[in-house]
């Protein structure tokens, strides 16, 4: 943290004591060290909400429910333009162009394309529009594969996608729509699960977690991740994230958050009492193995 405020990203986690902002023009939250500021009172901090553009008379936007597939999201939430629309929409469309041009052979290039397309994608209007481009989509969830390509790169495709669709039930149901058919039998879900049981770096199985959790906002994903043996998965990844370095410290948080964003959140209503700040090893091992011995019909 630094005396400037700097965009805080999905996968970010978030010192105490900091000042953080919404800016409610471009959707990105943002923080930096809690400064006092002699125009203000600094006797607390919170949540500031950044707002350049006049809300009288504005209509709040009705609520947006994943999982009501009756509805086509996209056309109920078109795309508008964001404010900064020029620098924005070049720097969108030159990381595209340069993603989809690079072969095999150059792909350490991509990553400060891929880096561009995550921090963009906070955004409601770029991550719906990446999510539409289908040849984008397929770019990506092929990045995800186990392949030659570095760690970065495919932990970044994770993000890039993760970010995209997190919190954008539009942008998750373009992305979702580009497979599951004859020529895409599979999906990123499925990319992610492989990941999740046979790799070892903590920094990808962090990011793979972390749009494993942005693709099960969609029920029909998260069906698809308890029919796959997901709990398991589970089960196996909290037991090696146990030894010592913060990255796995990190998988140990991601995987219990998981457990309650999705799964517990699920159950019927139930009054979730949650670990505390350290966790707590046997909470989430308890409901683990809670979810597994239940049945695991969502949808």
């Amino acid at each position: 943290p630094t005396e400037h405020f700097q965009t805080v990203h999905d996968d970010q986690d978030l010192p105490a004591g900091l000042h953080v902002r919404m800016n409610l023009a471009t959707g990105v939250k943002e923080a930096r060290l809690n400064v006092p500021d002699p125009n203000h009172d600094n006797t607390s901090s919170g949540l500031t909400i950044i707002d350049d553009f006049d809300i009288v008379g504005h209509e709040p936007e009705p609520e947006m429910d994943f999982n009501d597939h009756d509805h086509d999201f996209s056309l109920q939430h078109p795309l508008r333009p964001p404010p900064d629309t020029t620098f924005e929409s070049s720097s969108f469309f030159a990381a595209v162009s340069e993603i989809e041009q690079r072969g095999p052979q150059n792909t350490e290039e991509l990553i400060p394309a891929l880096t561009d397309l995550e921090d963009l994608s906070h955004s409601y209007h770029w991550g719906l529009t990446l999510a539409q481009d289908e040849s984008m989509v397929h770019k990506l969830f092929q990045f995800l594969l186990p392949s030659d390509l570095s760690l970065e790169v495919r932990s970044l495709a994770a993000l890039v996608l993760g970010t995209a669709t997190r919190n954008n039930p539009a942008a998750l149901d373009a992305a979702l729509s580009q497979f599951y058919m004859d020529e895409w039998p599979e999906g990123p879900l499925e990319a992610v699960l492989m990941a999740l049981l046979h790799e070892q770096a903590p920094v990808l199985l962090n990011r793979m977690m972390f749009l494993l959790s942005s693709l099960c906002q969609d029920k029909r994903q998260l069906q698809r991740f308890l029919d796959a043996g997901g709990i398991d998965i589970l089960i196996a990844l909290y037991d090696a994230g146990s030894v010592g370095s913060e990255d796995q410290y990190k998988l140990r948080r991601k995987v219990t958050h998981f457990v309650v964003d999705n799964l517990m959140a699920s159950d019927q209503g139930d009054e979730i009492s949650l670990p505390g700040s350290e966790i707590d090893t046997d909470w989430t091992m308890i409901q683990l193995h809670h979810l597994k011995d239940r049945p695991s019909t969502i949808v």
